[in-house]
């Protein structure tokens, strides 16, 4: 029976979607799609590869999600039917209303459209859907020149193939969980700008075959190959995974994965966070670092990013103002370039943040400016909103940046950098309890991020504010241990050490802090973006305390 739901005429149920994400394979391929690519506003649909761009992006999307736009699109001459969506999407399976809707909401938000807006997918009560945007039909080149192509667009490009992991101990269910976890681990580097992976029908057909992982490497022309396995006692998950280097051969990151054996699609969401926001940090370090050992990197755009993005994790003085440098010359081979705008906007922000800059109006307006034209460029793109969030932190508007944070988890839930930095605007909010979540959850997805220290300050200031200043000062000497040149590291870590006592030592670390910054005062708690103005007092106090000269 129909059920009206937010922008749509009929529903789906509550653990539907995710069985037949994790269980199903794919039932709907209309042999009419093949070779097509659909055209609309800035989006392309490859049927062949199954393939959703946004200019030049690759926009992640669920197998089911991907299936029905291509159902919607291929038939928009017509309104489709509930009934018609559950048999081409779900081959007749029973499918419950949250589901379907779930899946129609997430087609739409993969288009820039939503159930308010309904520019491209409009729903008619009681009747059904229909796609009602400008499409234009390109039938994809013969095979050779798809091969060509295929090449050409590697080169600017990581590939990865995510071969299928094991399921060590035989059981029906812990190969379902396997199965899901690789097609979910494909969905979410697929997101990763600049990161080309291999489709999952392609992978799968490797299951349950000896592999050489060279050999795999070789045949699908790929740089990277992702391989792991699961395996289960009475009531724990392990799960195991490396990422190899192809031309080498070398083992660049991996990974041991320990989980309590509760429910197991919940285990596939958290195994899936962790290990795409590892391998997402890996391959921007891995491929920066092969550009520059070139004996001449060239000046092409995806080389300049790659270079930048690597920069963005040993942001040192140096190491930033290149950053910048680099993706300037980006832009200017590019002008549209929403990357290049976002990487010139996270360099200014950590030049300031760090301290290299002036945190003051005029750095907050530029890092703005550029922040919000990355948006405009690349509106699908999380890592665009992330930037814009921690703009708004640096206008002091809290809650603006709160909205961008959440914009960008809502595009991809396996983003730390959203996760770690919404804790890091609820820490000055003086929202200790939330910012420390959100803070724990970006560590638990992604412990192996060079830049953490953001993650144990803010943790620091959250349970210093909280006055729990003995947790504060677990975090805070962590800070210092891992940025001994950082400010405001040495600034929460000596008024920590002052307010549970240790008066000697938060002389010397006040010391140090005014050796690094001479000029430095209470006074400079004034720009920090503190929401609360007894935040900003409860540091001064312990600072005071510390020694350092209020001003």
């Amino acid at each position: 029976m129909a059920a009206p739901w937010h922008g749509v005429d009929f529903v789906l149920g509550p653990q539907g979607f995710f069985l037949a994400e994790a269980c199903a394979k794919l039932t709907w391929s209309p042999t009419e799609d093949r070779g097509l690519r659909y055209l609309f506003e800035n989006f392309t649909l490859d049927t062949d590869r199954r393939e959703l761009l946004c200019g030049t992006r690759a926009v992640a999307v669920e197998p089911k999600v991907f299936d029905l736009l291509a159902y919607v699109i291929s038939n928009r001459e017509r309104v489709v039917s509930r009934d018609g969506l559950i048999e081409a999407v779900w081959a007749g399976r029973i499918v419950s209303e949250s589901t379907l809707t779930s899946c129609i909401n997430a087609a739409r938000g993969a288009i820039g459209d939503s159930g308010e807006g309904q520019r491209l997918i409009k729903t008619l009560p009681r009747k059904g859907i229909r796609f009602v945007g400008s499409v234009r039909e390109a039938e994809l080149p013969n095979l050779a020149a798809r091969l060509q192509d295929f090449g050409n667009g590697l080169a600017d490009k990581a590939s990865v193939a995510v071969l299928p992991f094991q399921a060590m101990n035989g059981d029906a269910e812990l190969s379902s969980f396997s199965d899901g976890l690789t097609e979910d681990i494909i969905t979410g580097l697929s997101r990763t700008n600049g990161v080309w992976v291999i489709a999952r029908n392609t992978m799968f057909t490797y299951k349950g075959r000896a592999i050489d992982v060279r050999a795999v490497a070789k045949d699908l022309g790929v740089r990277y190959v992702l391989e792991g396995s699961a395996r289960k006692d009475e009531d724990r998950l392990r799960v195991t995974a490396q990422l190899v280097e192809a031309d080498t051969g070398h083992h660049i990151w991996a990974a041991k994965i320990d989980r309590p054996l509760l429910r197991l699609f919940d285990l596939q969401d958290d195994v899936t966070q962790c290990i795409v926001a590892s391998v997402q940090t890996q391959l921007i370090v891995s491929e920066g670092k092969a550009v520059a050992r070139k004996s001449n990197p060239s000046s092409r755009v995806g080389d300049l990013l790659a270079r930048a993005r690597e920069r963005l994790y040993q942001p040192t003085a140096e190491g930033l103002i290149d950053l910048i440098a680099l993706a300037e010359s980006a832009l200017a081979l590019e002008p549209a370039n929403g990357e290049a705008y976002r990487l010139i906007a996270t360099g200014i922000w950590h030049q300031a943040y760090i301290g290299f800059i002036p945190w003051d109006r005029a750095a907050a307006e530029r890092v703005m400016s550029f922040a919000q034209r990355a948006v405009v460029a690349e509106h699908a793109d999380e890592y665009a909103h992330w930037m814009l969030g921690l703009a708004h932190l640096m206008m002091g508007q809290h809650d603006r940046a709160l909205v961008s944070l959440k914009r960008a988890l809502s595009i991809n839930p396996n983003c730390s950098l959203a996760y770690g930095s919404s804790g890091t605007v609820l820490a000055w909010q003086g929202a200790s309890d939330l910012s420390i979540a959100n803070n724990e959850i970006a560590l638990r997805i992604n412990p192996g991020d060079p830049t953490n220290y953001h993650r144990y300050f803010g943790l620091a200031l959250a349970h210093y504010l909280a006055a729990r200043y003995d947790r504060a000062l677990e975090y805070a000497a962590l800070v210092v241990q891992l940025r001994p040149d950082w400010w405001l590291a040495l600034m929460i870590y000596a008024a920590t050490l002052a307010q549970v006592g240790r008066l000697t030592e938060a002389g010397s670390v006040c010391a140090e802090l005014r050796n690094l910054r001479p000029d430095v005062t209470t006074a400079v708690l004034h720009n920090l973006p503190f929401a609360q103005e007894l935040s900003r007092l409860q540091l001064a106090e312990g600072l005071t305390k510390a020694g350092l000269p209020e001003g």
